[in-house]
């Protein structure tokens, strides 16, 4: 059979081409026959197919990609968002050992159907993670986890990935055991790091690769990893240790690599996850947040009285949603405070998960899970009789009406239940019976659901309908999320304020002030021979979020910049400030955030970015390619709480928000654009400000000097210091001249 995309000969029978990976079949949608890849029509009930894909590897491909996932791959496809990039990628190379040795011993024809086969098990989990599959190979797959769309948790969607193809090839190997007699496994190699991506063709399975040194380390992984195991580099390792347990297999020699890479082997996910955020041997106070423990300890103690509450801790990323919570459930423990006789609080807790966004109800399948103690792979019948125990108090009746709609959620195959009801009449049923398990508490619960901006409409709902609880037994809501009113979460506070007045109480977080920024900094990074700039440039950049301030101290710790012994910390000697990275996991963060964008919004923030942390809206309009829609892209990015306007007179400014956004931005565009993007913002300003070129020099000379445009660089930078001597001539006196000057900034 020829393969209509590369017109390689395949054998027959054959579902994928074994030379370049693409369909050989397609599907009727109506009656279920395979046909030729390029039919119209279906030959056995005559439905007219879709017009065939230019690529047809795609369309095979989509079948296995989670409906959301597809379309922001399609915009992401249709918008550019593909092209080059600087980008911080998680990479997972995936391949079947053993496959050239069986496929002398077996007829071209079956060994096209086993490793077809073999395609289907390790393509769903890449796409399950919203990872992009960038290359299907002869007998391997390479993924990416943050190209084109990246998350905060890429590392960890990417070794989950892994862990699920582990688990999914299982049974079909044994199957392909049995029928050929013949033995294969798989094994993969995952690695995070710097890489360029960029297409190379019309599709973003083909088209998107990386090139750079941390693509040949995931691939060096995968080539020394065991089969059947998954094997890390240091650099995944380091973000996600908390959440899998793990193998050190000490170092390993990459090509090209002047020293050994350290190497991890994956062996699961730990049962009880730890915390990715926060630094070992550190920890801090809570600092800045009284007002908002005292809000809820009042919550607390009017809940041991019998009230029952909402609450709402709302605030962006890192401000210390969950640390609240933390301090909450250490301060007000089970026991009770001393000397009081307070009922038992029981305390029931789960989280939106960021790859689970599309599961109904998902946020409470974790919630009854842990009510009930149902582990994830408990069979049916254990779940019923779990269940039921845990509901023994309540009529045979009851208990049976609410067991089955609790298995709904909990195990959908194992109650005949709903298989006869339409959507709405399930929905009513799980409802009513989560109303009425809940409203049966017997002592004063407290039921956190953590970041919710990332639960499903379904679960957000429900947890909404229960609110009607609050008045009725001692149970109080606790929910932690972001402030995107986009999100279904937003329903929380809109629900609670307008429904509930009452018993509602929103703890709405902000950046601390620089005296707590500061004092959450001293009581993390207390060590001496530091540079005095240190200090102020962690502050300046982490400007007020605790989460950032950690991981600036972390990224000291992992970069060697700071050390530590038994003594304490020290900060090595020859290390220069300026050269702290950005650390990858807010890199992350920030991109993810930027990436839900339109494409050309995104592109006027990076042109944004390369003007400075605040920029004049005529310079922006004229580098701009997009002018007549700049002003609707400025709105969106403001919408986005991205940049905001920092003035109107003397003429419109605008600035960042943070300035790690900006450098988020900035960092994502290539080194040859970002020159031509310096050398057009000069260029511009020296046009607009033409009469005020000396006020302007300073930016001029660093914009040039990023532009490779050395000659005009130090025409700038000669006026700018020709200035500074007029205005401090103090300063300059006794010494050279250049010693009075400080490097250029945009």
């Amino acid at each position: 059979m020829d393969c209509p995309r590369c017109h390689g000969e395949n054998p027959a029978g054959a579902r994928f081409c074994m030379s370049c990976g693409g369909p050989l079949v397609a599907v009727c949608p109506k009656c279920g026959t395979e046909l030729p890849g390029q039919a119209r029509f279906c030959l056995n009930c005559g439905h007219r197919l879709a017009k065939p894909d230019p690529d047809p590897a795609r369309s095979d491909l989509e079948r296995y990609i989670p409906r959301e996932l597809l379309a922001k791959l399609g915009a992401a496809r249709s918008s550019g968002e593909a092209r080059g990039e600087r980008r911080v990628v998680t990479m997972l190379f995936c391949d079947v050992t053993g496959s050239t040795a069986a496929a002398e011993k077996l007829d071209p024809e079956e060994w096209a159907q086993i490793m077809n086969g073999a395609f289907e098990h390790l393509i769903a989990p890449v796409y399950r993670y919203e990872g992009t599959l960038a290359r299907l190979m002869g007998d391997s797959i390479l993924a990416f986890f943050g190209a084109p769309i990246a998350h905060e948790d890429d590392p960890e969607r990417a070794v989950r990935a892994g862990l699920e193809i582990l688990q999914a090839i299982g049974p079909y190997r044994d199957e392909v055991k049995r029928q050929w007699a013949m033995d294969f496994e798989v094994r993969v190699g995952i690695n995070t790091g710097l890489v360029v991506v960029g297409e190379v063709g019309s599709d973003l399975r083909v088209e998107y690769t990386a090139l750079g040194d941390a693509i040949n380390v995931a691939a060096r992984m995968e080539q020394a990893a065991r089969p059947g195991t998954i094997q890390i580099a240091a650099d995944t390792h380091r973000l996600v240790e908390p959440l899998f347990e793990f193998e050190d297999l000490g170092p390993t020699e990459v090509r090209g690599k002047s020293e050994p890479v350290r190497a991890y082997r994956v062996t699961g996910a730990r049962a009880v996850p730890g915390r990715l955020r926060g630094i070992e041997g550190l920890r801090a106070p809570m600092i800045g947040r009284a007002r908002e423990i005292d809000t809820l300890h009042h919550s607390l103690e009017r809940l041991r009285k019998g009230s029952g509450g909402i609450v709402s801790v709302i605030g962006e990323a890192g401000l210390g949603k969950s640390r609240l919570i933390e301090e909450l459930r250490t301060d007000f423990s089970a026991n009770g405070e001393p000397g009081i006789d307070w009922p038992k609080i029981d305390w029931i807790e789960a989280g939106g998960i960021s790859y689970d966004t599309s599961h109904p109800y998902g946020l409470f399948v974790r919630l009854l899970r842990r009510s009930f103690s149902i582990e994830e792979h408990d069979p049916p019948d254990q779940v019923r009789e779990k269940v039921g125990l845990a509901l023994a108090t309540r009529s045979l009746e009851e208990r049976g009406r609410l067991t089955n709609a609790v298995e709904l959620l909990l195990a959908p195959g194992a109650s005949d239940a709903g298989t006869a009801m339409d959507g709405e009449t399930v929905k009513r049923q799980v409802f009513e019976a989560i109303l009425s398990v809940w409203r049966g508490v017997s002592s004063p619960t407290v039921m956190v659901s953590e970041d919710i901006h990332w639960a499903d409409p379904a679960s957000v709902e429900l947890l909404i309908h229960l609110f009607q609880l609050a008045d009725q037994v001692p149970i109080l809501f606790l929910c932690a999320f972001r402030p995107e009113r986009e999100s279904p979460a937003w329903q929380v506070k809109v629900a609670g304020e307008t429904g509930y007045p009452h018993v509602y109480d929103e703890l709405a977080l902000t950046p601390l002030s620089d005296d707590d920024s500061d004092l959450l900094l001293g009581s993390l990074l207390n060590i001496g021979g530091s540079p005095p700039r240190l200090r102020q440039m962690i502050l300046d950049r982490t400007e007020g979020n605790p989460l950032f301030v950690e991981e600036f101290i972390r990224t000291l710790l992992d970069t060697g910049f700071v050390t530590r012994d038994e003594t304490g910390l020290h900060w090595r000697a020859d290390a220069r400030v300026d050269e702290i990275p950005i650390p990858e996991n807010l890199q992350a963060l920030l991109t993810s955030r930027i990436d839900r964008l339109e494409e050309d919004a995104r592109h006027t923030l990076q042109l944004s970015s390369v003007i400075g942390r605040s920029f004049y809206h005529r310079v922006l309009a004229r580098i701009s390619h997009s002018r007549n829609a700049l002003n609707t892209q400025l709105d969106t990015l403001q919408r986005a709480e991205l940049i905001q306007e920092a003035a109107k007179v003397p003429e419109l400014e605008y600035i960042f928000r943070h300035d790690l956004t900006r450098e988020a931005a900035y960092s994502s565009i290539l080194l040859r654009a970002r020159r031509e993007f310096h050398k057009r913002v000069g260029e511009a300003v020296e046009e607009l400000f033409g009469d005020r070129l000396e006020e302007q020099a300073h930016r001029l000379a660093h914009h040039f000097y990023e532009a490779t445009d050395y000659e005009r660089a130090l025409k700038y930078s000669l006026m700018a210091g020709d200035a500074a001597a007029r205005l401090y001539p103090e300063s300059t006196e006794g010494r050279p001249w250049g010693q009075s000057l400080k490097k250029p900034e945009g």
